[in-house]
């Protein structure tokens, strides 16, 4: 039998042609092209659940094929979306889900509205959006990566204006100082620049938010009338529109990307349709098939693929902690006993603290540290390993990870602190 490593190598030295491979298969081909033709018919949570072989395929490109059978779970994780941070999917440990609920939000929006002065010399309270996460260190648009969204303002009973953002390599070229390391300051200031070329100029602001995130708010504005001049009376007469109060609204929509583009997640404008995101399901598809085929045969391999597929996405040594399958291969690198689930937190947050000591998280985002990082996981695992048959279901269904709660504590307790 191939060893670990040999098998890895031989998938990951070329892993677009080991996709293509997988896609030319007849039952690959057969249910992707049948995906494809038929995804953009998809309108509704109740359209996607009722056909069983979209449903199925989509289920399991997020990693999520054990679960077809749990439909009422995944109608809560569709219907609630995941633009609020209180949604189902986002209070889950399981980050699958979020990203289910994000690729079939069908078009969902977030909205605020503001509120009447609550007592005599109090001002209303604006309305005002703070996107669900926050902002990343840098973005690369340097290539086809793009966030597109419409932010939307009511001003008074009569008059809404809007605004489609989109930003990409065009829109930011020459607005930032390198287009493949986009900081959130620059992103925020680009946003503005936009609203400000728009009728929403001087009615809603855009910035960063004290904890890093993108935010939107209304504010108080002069409308000058037909003349466009300060004074006069009747059509040019001067009306004072109130950053407040409960007749101010903000929406945020997503809109559909430039043809070609890829979707950056900056809080904003990721929720795209199901139609537009069928490239990109298919490829999932086509990623989860490969790795699956090749745990039959060597658990080591899907792990190993699994790893350096999530890996430059990971943030700390909880990200790691709170994923079964990438805590396997970090116990078997650093030599750790699995975490039993009766472990308390202070064990937790020590395991966290001894996996940030011994792997460093953000030198994974380096293709050739971590190919070399797998590599010796692979290297490991032959060596301790004698057949392929490890109990490898659990480590990606999720029942292996930290419930949300308590990672969430020991991340907020460890920023803290």
């Amino acid at each position: 039998m191939t060893d670990t490593l040999t098998s890895y190598r031989l998938i990951a030295k070329d892993l677009s042609a080991s996709l293509q491979r997988k896609a030319a298969e007849p039952s690959v081909a057969r249910e992707t092209a049948y995906y494809e033709a038929n995804i953009g018919r998809v309108k509704s949570v109740d359209d996607l659940l009722g056909d069983q072989r979209l449903y199925a395929y989509a289920m399991k490109a997020y990693g999520l094929e054990e679960m077809t059978y749990a439909k009422a779970f995944m109608r809560k994780v569709l219907e609630e979306g995941a633009a609020s941070a209180a949604s189902f999917a986002n209070r889950l440990a399981d980050d699958r889900y979020t990203a289910f609920a994000k690729a079939f939000s069908f078009g969902q929006g977030v909205s605020a509205a503001g509120a009447d002065a609550a007592s005599f010399g109090l001002a209303p309270r604006t309305a005002s959006l703070s996107a669900p996460k926050l902002l990343a260190d840098a973005y690369d648009f340097s290539g086809r990566s793009e966030a597109s969204f419409l932010v939307e303002s009511r001003l008074d009973a009569a008059t809404t204006q809007s605004v489609t953002i989109r930003l990409n390599a065009q829109t930011l070229a020459g607005r930032v100082a390198d287009l493949s390391k986009v900081t959130p300051g620059e992103i925020a200031a680009a946003v503005a620049v936009q609203i400000d070329a728009s009728a929403l100029r001087g009615k809603v602001q855009a910035g960063l938010a004290a904890d890093g995130s993108l935010f939107f708010e209304t504010t108080g504005l002069t409308d000058l009338g037909a003349d466009g001049a300060a004074g006069g009376t009747g059509r040019d007469a001067d009306t004072l529109v109130s950053a407040g109060g409960a007749i101010r609204t903000l929406a945020i929509r997503n809109v559909p990307l430039t043809a070609g583009r890829t979707a950056a997640d900056i809080g904003f404008g990721t929720d795209l349709g199901p139609d537009s995101m069928a490239l990109a399901v298919t490829q999932a598809y086509l990623q989860q098939s490969l790795e699956s085929e090749a745990g039959d045969a060597d658990t080591g391999v899907r792990l190993a693929l699994y790893f350096a597929r999530k890996a430059p996405t990971l943030t700390s040594a909880f990200d790691i902690l709170g994923d079964a399958a990438l805590s396997q291969v970090a116990n078997t690198v650093i030599g750790l006993p699995a975490t039993s689930g009766a472990a308390t937190s202070e064990a937790l947050a020590k395991r966290a603290e001894l996996i940030a000591t011994k792997i460093d998280v953000a030198s994974l985002k380096d293709p050739a540290k971590l190919d070399a990082f797998v590599r010796r996981f692979a290297a490991i695992w032959d060596a301790q390993n004698n057949t392929a048959s490890a109990p490898v279901l659990a480590l990606f269904t999720g029942s292996g990870g930290i419930d949300a709660e308590t990672l969430t504590n020991l991340q907020t307790s460890r920023a803290g602190g």
